[in-house]
């Protein structure tokens, strides 16, 4: 009897084992038939409506043209309107508020942010109404070097001349600026640390516009020129500007025949540049795609061609290269401002 009841036992054991092992298969095959869309969510579809574009600055300017070039691209590759609107005042602050703050971070509300509005804002200020930390910086797409000029019929017939004068009276040089830390301080303020000379003992005059600034300086109202060379191209193409040097580490296409200051022996390099901000938030996904898209749009034909129309040139910088830009030059113009006493 004891080995008939073990006999049955064992029969039981391994019957109830067999169940076991196909109900773990069944298990496992139902879990696979899932699949991974319903153990991973996927991304929600975007765009499905309008983009605004903010421009933290009036109609007409670089910042303005390149943001409307990139609307026109992006909305036709996504199918879906993208609303440029402009917001200037208070310092690109106002369109930052709208562009940053007030909008929701899913997308649908993006910047066509700058240097000014972003790196000279953050260095020039102790308390920043914007900071850094407040968007993120999705993609560089344009660059414009800035440059010096002097009226077409100034005294000095190149930049070692005028550097050389400048260092002998930097009381006596003027030139114009938007405010004590813009990007035409910046650059005459980095000039002046190269060649040896206090900034602070030079004459910034200060004005409302760069075409204000650039056209008093063709008039003979200040010496030194200190704008973008999309902003000098116009006067100097017409005779009213003489462009002595390029502030960058390549020269114009627009001056291919004037030379860099670094070829000079002046170790500057002050470029303008723009790209796209949106709201701290903002999924990874929307930004990977933004991201993406701007990378193709810079290999585009047509996209060239009106960057080419505007004077401006394509440069591009990924998510986190042009992040990684951004931090060391706020530490470094940070320092500079400083130095001039104008960090407010």
């Amino acid at each position: 009897m004891g080995d008939l009841s073990m006999k049955k036992m064992n029969k039981k054991m391994t019957w109830l084992i067999g169940i076991l092992i196909l109900t773990l298969a069944l298990a496992g095959c139902s879990s696979s038939a899932q699949g991974p869309s319903e153990t991973a969510k996927e991304d929600p579809p975007y765009p499905t409506r309008q983009i605004e574009l903010v421009v933290p600055a009036g109609p007409g300017g670089l910042t303005d043209l390149t943001a409307r070039a990139v609307a026109d691209y992006v909305s036709k590759k996504w199918n879906q309107p993208i609303l440029v609107v402009n917001k200037p005042g208070a310092g690109n602050v106002t369109g930052l508020q709208y562009g940053l703050m007030q909008g929701k971070p899913d997308g649908y509300t993006v910047v066509a942010d700058n240097i000014a509005a972003s790196v000279l804002m953050v260095a020039g200020m102790k308390n920043p109404p914007i900071k850094l930390e407040d968007r993120i910086f999705v993609s560089k797409f344009v660059e414009n070097p800035m440059c010096f000029s002097v009226a077409a019929d100034s005294q000095f017939k190149d930049m070692k001349e005028l550097v050389e004068w400048t260092k002998k009276s930097p009381e006596k040089l003027t030139h114009t600026s938007l405010s004590a830390t813009s990007m035409n301080a910046l650059t005459a303020a980095e000039l002046c640390k190269a060649i040896g000379v206090d900034y602070k003992q030079t004459q910034p005059i200060l004005v409302t516009s760069g075409s204000e600034g650039i056209t008093m300086i063709a008039g003979g109202h200040a010496i030194l020129g200190d704008q973008s060379v999309q902003e000098t191209y116009p006067l100097a193409a017409g005779g009213k500007l003489k462009v002595l040097a390029i502030a960058a580490k390549e020269r114009s296409p627009l001056f291919p025949d004037v030379p860099t200051c670094q070829e000079l022996g002046i170790d500057i390099d002050v470029t303008w540049y723009g790209g796209i901000s949106a709201p701290k938030g903002t999924p990874d996904y929307i930004v990977k795609k933004w991201d993406e898209t701007i990378a193709e749009m810079v290999k585009d034909q047509d996209f060239i061609n009106k960057m080419n129309e505007l004077h401006a040139n394509i440069s591009y910088l990924n998510t986190a290269d042009y992040n990684a830009s951004i931090k060391e030059q706020v530490e470094r113009y940070t320092q500079l401002f400083d130095s001039i006493g104008v960090r407010q």
